[in-house]
C-alpha cells in the first residue's frame, strides 16, 4: 500500500498579472515525432508513434505518418493511406480503449516557491519564475517512463520525470515554471499505459527467445561425443537473428522515448561503435566444427562449408559486446556476441564459414574493447546520476516536510535547478546508450 506524506503548501502571492494566450492541449507522453526519429536515421518501417496514435502509410509515396485512431480508417478507405492489416486493424482498436483510460498516476502539489530574480527590472511587472514541487503516485501498475504536463496561466511544459515510479509507490519532484498567479500552476501524468506495455511486451519476447537459446545450445553438445546436428545449429541461428530484431527494436524505443523534450535529436551526440584493440583477459575456443549439407560452390568441388561452434570467455571483468573472429584457409567471419559475458563467465557463439580443410578453422578475440568500454562508461555514468536523483528527491522531500523560511524557500529551489538538470543530463545519457546499442550490427 503506497502512503502520501502531508506537505505545506507555500505559495506566495506578490502581485498578480493577467496573462492571456493560446496554450498548446497536452499530448500523451511518449516518443519523439516521426521526424525527429528520421534524424537519428530511423527508417520508415523503424518509426514508432506516440501512444495515442497509429502508423500509416501513404500510398502514393510510402512515407510514414501517425495519426489519429479515428482517421487512420478513413485515410485508408480514402486511398490516402495504404490498406490496414489486421494487426492494425486490432491497434486500431486497443488505442481507442487507451484514449479513454484516466491517466497511469496521480499528481499532488506539494509547494509552490517562487524563485528571486537575481536583477529584477524596476517597474517591469512580469510572470515570475516558480518551484512546483509535487509529489507522483503510481497506480496498481509500474510507470516505466513516467512524463507529466505542468501548466500555469503563462506557460506550459512536458517533464520526463526521469525515474520509473513502481506499482503502488511516490516519490516528490519539482520543476520551473513561470506563473503570474502562483495559484494556476498544476500537473498531470500524460502516461496511460501504453508505454509500459509496449516496454514489456518486448523484454517478455527477448526473456523467452534467451531461454530458447540456451535450450537450444544445450543441444549442441552430446554426452557421447556425436558432432552437434546441423538443424540445432539452423535453429539457434534463427533464434539469435530474431533476438537482436527484438532487442534493436526495443533499443530504438527506448532512444526515441529518452530524448530530452527540450532537446533536438540531431544535437544528440550518439557514440560511433568502434573496434578497439582485444580485450584483456578474454579467450575463445573452438567446440566443435562440421560440415554443412549445403555446397558453398557447385564449381568448387574442394571448398566445403562448415557449422562453427565456439565458447568466448571473459576474465576479472565484465565483457560487453565482443567481437570473435572465425577464420579458415579460404574465408573469415565476424560474429559480435550482443549478450554481456559477467566475470569469469563463458558464452557459446556460431557461425558459418567456407574452408577446403576444417583443420585451418581458428578463432580469436579481434576487439571492441572501444564499444564495451563506451557503453560501460555511460552505464556507470546513468546509475550514477540515478542515485544522485533520487538523493535530489529525497533531500527536497525532507527539507519541505516543514515549514520553511526563506533560506530554505531558496534552497527548494536550488534543488529543483539541481533536479532539472540532473533530469535533462540522465535522458540524454539513456538516449546516447541506446543509440550507441543499436548501432551494432
Amino acid at each position: 500500500m503506497k502512503t502520501k506524506t502531508a506537505y505545506p503548501i507555500v505559495a506566495l502571492f506578490l502581485g498578480v498579472i493577467l496573462f492571456s494566450g493560446t496554450f498548446s492541449s497536452p499530448a500523451l507522453a511518449d516518443v519523439i515525432s516521426p521526424r525527429e526519429q528520421m534524424k537519428l536515421d530511423f527508417l520508415p518501417e523503424d518509426i514508432f508513434c506516440k501512444e495515442d496514435l497509429v502508423k500509416v502509410t501513404k500510398e502514393s509515396t510510402g512515407h510514414v505518418a501517425c495519426v489519429k485512431p479515428s482517421s487512420a480508417q478513413k485515410l485508408s478507405d480514402q486511398g490516402w493511406a495504404k490498406g490496414l492489416s489486421s494487426k492494425q486493424l486490432d491497434e486500431i482498436k486497443a488505442k481507442k480503449k487507451l484514449a479513454k483510460e484516466g491517466p497511469a498516476g496521480t499528481i499532488t502539489t506539494v509547494a509552490v516557491i517562487k524563485q528571486l530574480a537575481k536583477n529584477p527590472a524596476p517597474g517591469k511587472s512580469s510572470a515570475s519564475g516558480y518551484s512546483y514541487v509535487f509529489e507522483a503516485c503510481s497506480k496498481a501498475e509500474p510507470i516505466r517512463a513516467p512524463t507529466i504536463f505542468v501548466t500555469s496561466d503563462s506557460e506550459t511544459k512536458n517533464v520526463k520525470l526521469g525515474s520509473m515510479l513502481q506499482a503502488n509507490s511516490c516519490y516528490v519532484s519539482s520543476v520551473l515554471i513561470k506563473a503570474s498567479n502562483p495559484a494556476s500552476i498544476s500537473a498531470e501524468f500524460l502516461n496511460k499505459g501504453g508505454i509500459s506495455d509496449k516496454i514489456e511486451l518486448l523484454e517478455t519476447k527477448i526473456s523467452e527467445l534467451k531461454a530458447k537459446i540456451v535450450a537450444a545450445k544445450q543441444k549442441i553438445t552430446t554426452s557421447d561425443g556425436q558432432a552437434p546436428k546441423s538443424e540445432n545449429i539452423d535453429n539457434i541461428a534463427s533464434l539469435k537473428k530474431e533476438l537482436k530484431t527484438v532487442q534493436d527494436k526495443l533499443r530504438q524505443f527506448m532512444m526515441a522515448l529518452y530524448v530530452p523534450p527540450n532537446m533536438k535529436a540531431s544535437n544528440i551526440d550518439i557514440p560511433k561503435s568502434i573496434t578497439g584493440k582485444p580485450l584483456d583477459g578474454m579467450s575463445t575456443e573452438l567446440i566443435s566444427v562440421t560440415e554443412a549439407i549445403v555446397k558453398p560452390d557447385p564449381n568448387n568441388e574442394e571448398l566445403k562449408r562448415f557449422n562453427v561452434v565456439f565458447e568466448a570467455c571473459s576474465g576479472k571483468s565484465a565483457v560487453r559486446l565482443p567481437i570473435i573472429t572465425i577464420t579458415s584457409d579460404s574465408d573469415s567471419a565476424e560474429v559480435k556476441l550482443v549478450e554481456r559475458i559477467i566475470p569469469n563467465s563463458c558464452q557459446v557463439g556460431i557461425t558459418k564459414i567456407n574452408a577446403v580443410d576444417s583443420e585451418s578453422i581458428q578463432s580469436k578475440i579481434s576487439g571492441n574493447s572501444g564499444v564495451s568500454t563506451l557503453v560501460s562508461t555511460l552505464e556507470k555514468q546513468i546509475e550514477e546520476m540515478q542515485t544522485n536523483l533520487a538523493g535530489k528527491r529525497s533531500e527536497l522531500a525532507q527539507l519541505i516536510s516543514v515549514k520553511l523560511d526563506s533560506a530554505a524557500e531558496q534552497k527548494a529551489v536550488k534543488l529543483t535547478l539541481e533536479i532539472s538538470e540532473i533530469r535533462e543530463d540522465l535522458l540524454e545519457k539513456r538516449t546516447q546508450l541506446y543509440g550507441l546499442l543499436k548501432g551494432i550490427k
